[in-house]
């Protein structure tokens, strides 16, 4: 099992864990995601993207709590690595729990320097219309 600290971008305060099988796949962790925010994430899991939230495309270090809050849009993901094969597993994406592992501390705490471990862009969702019934 292992925790990921997942932000959706765009959306304050968003920063939340996730425990997941480190076994399953990335389909996997985006139902999860979207069970954990079903009042945010209104879309089909399947439409979710993933971020792996490592700079330098996945060889770099981890986001943290406070660049997410200094902002994420969804043009800072360029540089990330989009977690795009629903049926990899998590342990060979760069978050099994040895990749993932990292000893906070209080100063850590304090400088919100936690890392994030996945960056969630939801799609825009067009607006429904309500359907007016047309008269003869």
């Amino acid at each position: 099992m292992v925790t990921l600290y997942c932000v959706i971008v765009g959306v304050g305060g968003s920063a939340f864990p996730v425990d997941i099988d480190a076994s399953l796949s990335v389909g996997h962790l985006k139902k999860a995601i979207k069970a954990e925010n079903s009042a945010t994430i209104t879309c089909d899991a399947k439409d979710l993207q993933l971020f792996l939230a490592k700079k330098d495309g996945g060889a770099g270090a981890w986001l943290t709590e406070k660049d997410v809050k200094e902002g994420v849009s969804d043009s800072d993901t360029s540089d990330l690595e989009l977690l795009d094969v629903a049926g990899a597993p998590l342990n060979l994406v760069g978050l099994s729990v040895e990749d993932v592992r990292f000893q906070v501390t209080k100063e850590d705490v304090k400088a919100g320097k936690v890392p994030v471990h996945v960056l969630v862009v939801v799609p825009e969702q067009e607006q429904q219309l309500p359907v007016e019934s047309v008269r003869d």
